[in-house]
C-alpha cells in the first residue's frame, strides 16, 4: 500500500455544509519507532460535532476520528515498540493509541493529573495540520501513521472493535468515579444525558453496586436501551417538565433525593436541576460540557443547605481506559454502536450525530 484515502476538514463548517473531502494521499515512509496501523473503525464522537461548530480548537485542514482502532501493518526501524503495559507491538495486533501526556509539567508531575496535562497531543485534529507530515493523523482515514513515541494499547481479543470506539466516553466515566473515590454499595444515581457518555456512565454505576440508577434524557429510542443495560428508571426530556423530572426522582428516593448525580448531558441547565435532585450530603459531578455551552444561574443557597459536593471531570488518563477494559470484556457495549458509515459517507455520519439520529455512529474505512 502506497497510497490511502483521507477525510480533510478544510475549514469550520457545519455539519449540514459537508464540509469535509476525500482526498488521496501518498503515505510516507516510516521513521523509527513510527507505526503505519490500517483503521477498521473510527468513532464519531460529540466533539467533532462542537469542533464544526467552532467549539473546539483544531489545526486546519484537519484529518478527525480520535476514538480509533486499527490493526498494525508495519513498524518504522528495528527497535521493539512496547505498548502503555509492556506488551511489544507485533505486525497484525489490534491496537489503539491514546492521548499523550508530556510527564514533565506542572499538572502531569505535581498533580499527577495526566489529563490535564498542558503539553498534551491528541490525534484527529491536534497533531499536524492535514497538510504536513505525516498527514494521516486522524481516524478518518484508511491509515493512521502514528507517531513515535505514541502511547499504543494491544487489544485483547475479548474485547470488540465497538467496544474500542467507545473508550473515549468510558474513560471519562472511570475517572468520574475515580474523582468521586467511587459509589456505596447501593447507591442511587441519577444519570442526566442519555449519549455514549451517559450510557457508560449508567453501566459503570451499576457495575459499581449502584442500587438504582435513574437516566434522564431522550430520544425513546436510547432511552428504550438505556433500560436494557438495567436502568432502574428512565425519564424522557421530551415528555417532562424539570420541574416533573425533580419531582419524579425524588418520588422514587422516598424524598431524599440521589445519592450522586452524573451530568453527561453538556447543557447547562442539567446542572441547577441536578443540584435539586441530589439528597443532603451527595454528590453531583459534571462530566458533559466539553463545549462551552454559556452560563445558567445557579442559586448557591442549594448547595450550602444540602451540603453538595459538586466535582468537575475532564478527559482522562491512560490509567482510565486501562481499567475500563476489564468493562469491555464483560458487557456487550457493542449494541451501543447503532449506526456504521463508510469514509465516503462522512458528512452524512456528522449530519446524523448532530441530529441524534444515532446513540453512537463509526466510521469502517
Amino acid at each position: 500500500m502506497t497510497t490511502a484515502r483521507i477525510a480533510v476538514l478544510p475549514e469550520i463548517r457545519a455539519p449540514r455544509e459537508r464540509p469535509f473531502q476525500i482526498q488521496t494521499r501518498e503515505i510516507p515512509p516510516l521513521v523509527e519507532g513510527a507505526v503505519l496501523v490500517k483503521n477498521l473503525m473510527a468513532g464519531v464522537c460529540g466533539t467533532d460535532v462542537h469542533i464544526l461548530h467552532g467549539k473546539v480548537p483544531v489545526r486546519l485542514p484537519a484529518v478527525l476520528g480520535h476514538e480509533n482502532a486499527g490493526r498494525v501493518e508495519a513498524i518504522g526501524g528495528d527497535a521493539p515498540i512496547k505498548d502503555i503495559t509492556g506488551k511489544t507491538l507485533q505486525i497484525g495486533d489490534t491496537v489503539t493509541w491514546l492521548p499523550k501526556s508530556c510527564m514533565r509539567c506542572y499538572n502531569c508531575t505535581i498533580l499527577n493529573d495526566q489529563s490535564k496535562c498542558t503539553n498534551r497531543v491528541g490525534y484527529g485534529g491536534w497533531v499536524v495540520p492535514a497538510d504536513q507530515h505525516p498527514y494521516f493523523v486522524g481516524g478518518f482515514a484508511e491509515v493512521s501513521w502514528v507517531l513515535p513515541g505514541s502511547d499504543f494499547v494491544v487489544i485483547p481479543p475479548e474485547v470488540s472493535l465497538e467496544g474500542v470506539v467507545l473508550g473515549d466516553a468510558l474513560r471519562i466515566m472511570v475517572h468520574a468515579l475515580d474523582c468521586l473515590g467511587g459509589l456505596e454499595y447501593g447507591d442511587t444515581v441519577v444519570v442526566q444525558g442519555a449519549g455514549p457518555v451517559g450510557m457508560m456512565g449508567m453501566i459503570l454505576a451499576k457495575d459499581a453496586g449502584a442500587g438504582k440508577v435513574i437516566l434522564i434524557g431522550g430520544p425513546a429510542g436510547r432511552l428504550a436501551l438505556a433500560r436494557e443495560f438495567g436502568a432502574y428508571a428512565t425519564l424522557d426530556i421530551a415528555e417532562m417538565t424539570a420541574a416533573e423530572r425533580i419531582a419524579a426522582v425524588m418520588d422514587m428516593t422516598d424524598g431524599r433525593g440521589a445519592d450522586v448525580v452524573f451530568e453527561c448531558a453538556g447543557v447547562p441547565a442539567a446542572v441547577p436541576e441536578g443540584l435539586e435532585m441530589a439528597r443532603i450530603n451527595g454528590s453531583c459531578l459534571i462530566a458533559g460540557h466539553y463545549g462551552d455551552a454559556g452560563t445558567v444561574p445557579i442559586n448557591p443557597h442549594v448547595i450550602n443547605k444540602k451540603q453538595i459536593s459538586i466535582k468537575g471531570v475532564w478527559s482522562a488518563s491512560n490509567k482510565h481506559f486501562l481499567r475500563g477494559l476489564t468493562l469491555l470484556g464483560r458487557i456487550p457495549v457493542e449494541k451501543l454502536v447503532t449506526h456504521r458509515f463508510t469514509l465516503d459517507q462522512i458528512n452524512d455520519a456528522l449530519i446524523a450525530a448532530e441530529r441524534q439520529e444515532v446513540l453512537k455512529a463509526v466510521i469502517v474505512p
